[in-house]
C-alpha cells in the first residue's frame, strides 16, 4: 500500500518523481518512484544517522556497487543509486506483488506445489546475488515477494552496508530477522554463502508450516534454539522436509549449494499462475493502485493535500498557515492534467494575494498588520530545539527593573537553565505545553501561552515555536518574591527571552559531536522495538532527550550530561545462548527495574554524555535476566546506531 507523501518532502528523487511512501525499517524509508521511462522504480533513502558515520558511505558505495551487478529472473534488480547526495538512496525495480510473509498470515500456508516453485526462484536468485560476489545475509519471508510469475528476492547486499562492525554483535543486535537466520549469524562467526542456503530453508519451512521451524517465546530463546536445536518439521509435507532439512544443517559444510538445489528441485513446467488466487487477487488489486497513480502523468501525493486552507486554526502563526495554502494548492495542481496546470496556478497566486492583502482570512477579527503576525520562531523543530543552549540565551538579565543576576544561569541537564535575580527564581525549560493555554498574547510575533496549571506561588509561560507532534515549547517559570508580581514578571522575562531567540538561537557547545542533538525515539529500529519491546509499540517523547515505549513493561532511553559512569561488578552471568551472556548483581535479581547505561562520548575528566537504557517489568520478576537482555541489547542498538566520534 502506498502512503502519502509528507509536506516539505521532494517530489523527485535523481530523474524519478515520487508517487509516496512504500514503507520504512532500519535503514531508511522506501519510496515510489517513477522514471522518465515511465518504469515504476522502488526508492530506498538511507536514514540520516546512518551517514553521519564516517565509514557507513564507503561500505554503502562498495555494496551498492556490487549490487548493481546483480542480474536475474528472480532478483529486483539495483537500476541507479547516488552515494554522494545529502540523502543517500539506491533505485531498484518495482515488483508488483504480495511479501511472503503477508501472504502467508493473510492467506495461509503455501500448498507443497507452491513451495517447489518457490524453491526454484529463491535458489535461482542466491545463484546470481552469490555470483555477484555478496551474501544477501538477510535472506527472510519481508524480502522475498509474490509476483504474478514468481518469487522475487530483494534488498540483497544492503545489510552488509548497515552491519559494518561485525555479523551480530557480541551483546545480540542484530542484522536481519533471527528467526531465519544461520547459527553461525547468530554466534557472530564469519559468514558465507552457505549461510543464505541456512536461511533459505527457514523461509521455505516457514512458507509450508506458518512459522519459522525455530521460533521461540523470546529472542534468546529462539537464538538458542537455531545454534542447539533441531527444526520443528513435523508439521510439513514429506517432500518439503525432505528439501530443507540439509539446508538447515547446523554445519556450513553440510549444506548444499544453491546450484546443487536447482539440480535437486529440476526444471519448472510452463505455469501460468504459481500462486493461489487469493495472493493472485492481491496481486492485481496492487496492480490497480500502481495503474490509479500512474494514469495523470502529474499525480503526485501529498498528505494533507485536501483540506480546505480556511480551516486552518487560529493559534498557527501566519507564516505556517501560508506555507500549508501552498502545499496544498500545488498538490491539487499536481493531480489536474497538463492543460489545467496554469489555471492552478493562477489561482494559487490570487488566493495568496488574497491573503497578503487581507490577513483576516486566517485571523478572525484581528486588525493587526501581517507583519506582526510572523512567527519568528517558525522554522523551530524538535531537532533545533535539542540543540539550543538556555543558559546562553540567558546570560544577561531578562528583566532590567530586577537588576543583575543574584545567582548566575546554571544547568544541571540539556534544554534546562536556572537563575535568580530580585528575589524571584528563574526557571527555563523546553518541554512539552500541551497543557498550556493561547489567551492571544504575542511577544516579537510570537505566542506566549499561559500555564494554567499553575499555583499562587509560581507563574508560568511557554513560547510557541511552530506546530510539532509532539508539542514543545519553551517555558519560563518564576517564583519567590511578592505573589501579585509573579506573572508580570514572568510577562516581561517571556518577552525578552522572544527577541532574543528571534534574534539569535545560541546553541550548546559542539552540538555536531553532542548527543544532545539527537533523538531517542528514532535510535533505536523498528526490528528491535519488535522483538524486544512489543509489536507495533511507538516511542513518546517524553522530554527532549528522553524516549518511553509502553507494552507489558516500560523501557526508557535517556541522554543526558553526567559524571563518567563507574563500572560496576555484576557476578552473576546468565548464559541465554546464542551468545548472549548477561550479568546481573544481587540488587537486579529482586528488582523490577533494570537499568544499563554507556558513555558516549567523554567531555572532559569528570564529565561524559551517557546513553540509559532502563526497564521495568514486574511481570518478569521470575527472569530477571531477560529485563536486562532487553536493556542490553537496545543499548547496543543505540550505540550502533550513533555515529562515532573520538
Amino acid at each position: 500500500m502506498v502512503t502519502r507523501l509528507e509536506p516539505g518532502d521532494p517530489d523527485r528523487i535523481g530523474r524519478y518523481r515520487l508517487l509516496g511512501q512504500l514503507g520504512s525499517g532500519g535503514m531508511g524509508r522506501v519510496l515510489l518512484g517513477v522514471g522518465p521511462d515511465g518504469r515504476l522504480v522502488a526508492i530506498k533513502q538511507v536514514h540520516q544517522h546512518l551517514v553521519t558515520e564516517s565509514d557507513f558511505l564507503p561500505r554503502f558505495r562498495r555494496e551498492v556497487q556490487t549490487s548493481a551487478q546483480v542480474s536475474g529472473a528472480f532478483t529486483a534488480a539495483v537500476i541507479d543509486f547516488d552515494v554522494d547526495s545529502e540523502t543517500p538512496w539506491l533505485a531498484s525495480v518495482f515488483v508488483p506483488g504480495v511479501p511472503l510473509d503477508k501472504a502467508v498470515k493473510d492467506f495461509g500456508p503455501l500448498t507443497a506445489d507452491e513451495v517447489h516453485k518457490l524453491a526454484v526462484g529463491l535458489a535461482a536468485a542466491l545463484v546470481a546475488i552469490h555470483g555477484a560476489g555478496l551474501i544477501h545475509r538477510d535472506l527472510k519471508p519481508a524480502n522475498v515477494i509474490l509476483a504474478e510469475d514468481g518469487p522475487r528476492v530483494i534488498d540483497f547486499g544492503i545489510a552488509r552496508a548497515v552491519e559494518g562492525r561485525s555479523e551480530l554483535t557480541h551483546t545480540g543486535s542484530i542484522i536481519g530477522s533471527p528467526a531465519f537466520m544461520s547459527p553461525e549469524q547468530a554466534q557472530s562467526l564469519p559468514l558465507t554463502s552457505a549461510s543464505d542456503v541456512f536461511s533459505l530453508g527457514a523461509v521455505l519451512a516457514m512458507a509450508a508450516g506458518g512459522t519459522s521451524p525455530f521460533a521461540g517465546s523470546s529472542l534468546p530463546h529462539t537464538l538458542y534454539n537455531i545454534v542447539h536445536t533441531e527444526p520443528g518439521l513435523s508439521g510439513l509435507p514429506s517432500e518439503v522436509r525432505e528439501l530443507v532439512l540439509p539446508c538447515l544443517s547446523k554445519d556450513p559444510r553440510d549444506r548444499p549449494t544453491p546450484a546443487q538445489l536447482l539440480d535437486f528441485l529440476g526444471p519448472l513446467p510452463p505455469q501460468h499462475r504459481p500462486w493461489s488466487a487469493e495472493v493472485h487477487q492481491a496481486i492485481n488489486e496492487q496492480a490497480a493502485e500502481m495503474s490509479a497513480l500512474l494514469a495523470d502523468p502529474e499525480a503526485t501525493q501529498l498528505v494533507g493535500a485536501e483540506p480546505s486552507p480556511i480551516a486552518a486554526s487560529h493559534s498557527v502563526d501566519f507564516e505556517q498557515q501560508l506555507q500549508a495554502l501552498v502545499e496544498i494548492q500545488r498538490a491539487s495542481a499536481l493531480r489536474r492534467r497538463r492543460k489545467r496546470v496554469l489555471i492552478a496556478a493562477a489561482a494559487v497566486v490570487l488566493v495568496v494575494g488574497g491573503i497578503l492583502a487581507g490577513p483576516t482570512v486566517f485571523g478572525g477579527g484581528d486588525d493587526r498588520p501581517a507583519a506582526e503576525t510572523v512567527n519568528p520562531l517558525a522554522s523551530l523543530n524538535l531537532t533545533k530545539l535539542r540543540s539550543v543552549d538556555l543558559c546562553a540565551a540567558v546570560a544577561e538579565p531578562l528583566v532590567a527593573s530586577l537588576g543583575d543576576w543574584t545567582k548566575k544561569p546554571s544547568s544541571t541537564r540539556w534544554g534546562t537553565c536556572a537563575a535568580e535575580a530580585g528575589g524571584y527564581q528563574f526557571d527555563f525549560d523546553i518541554k512539552r505545553v500541551e497543557a498550556y493555554r493561547d489567551n492571544g498574547r504575542r511577544a516579537e510575533g510570537v505566542p506566549v501561552l499561559e500555564d494554567v496549571t499553575s499555583g499562587t506561588d509560581s507563574c508560568g509561560r511557554a513560547l510557541f515555536p511552530a506546530n510539532m507532534d509532539p508539542q514543545f515549547g519553551i517555558a519560563v517559570r518564576v517564583k519567590g518574591a511578592q505573589s501579585d508580581t509573579l506573572c508580570t514578571t514572568a510577562d516581561d522575562a517571556a518577552a525578552q527571552l522572544a527577541h532574543r531567540l528571534a534574534e539569535q538561537l545560541p546553541q550548546l557547545p559542539n552540538i555536531r559531536n553532542s548527543l544532545a542533538r539527537h533523538d531517542p525515539c528514532a535510535l533505536v529500529d523498528s526490528s528491535v522495538v519488535k522483538l524486544n519491546i512489543g509489536e507495533k509499540v511507538r516511542g513518546a517523547a517524553d522530554s527532549l532527550h528522553t524516549c518511553t515505549w509502553i507494552s507489558t513493561g516500560t523501557v526508557t532511553v535517556s541522554f543526558e550530561r553526567t559524571k563518567i559512569p563507574v563500572p560496576t561488578e555484576k557476578p552473576i552471568p546468565f548464559d541465554l545462548g546464542g551468545g548472549n551472556i548477561v550479568f546481573l548483581d544481587e540488587a537486579e535479581l529482586g528488582s523490577p527495574t533494570c537499568v544499563r547505561r554507556s558513555q558516549y562520548r567523554r567531555i572532559d575528566n569528570s564529565d561524559a554524555e551517557v546513553v540509559t537504557v532502563q526497564v521495568d517489568n514486574p511481570t518478569m520478576s521470575e527472569h530477571p535476566e531477560f529485563r536486562c537482555l532487553t536493556a542490553q541489547l537496545v543499548l547496543q542498538n543505540i550505540l550502533e546506531n550513533l555515529p562515532q566520534v573520538s
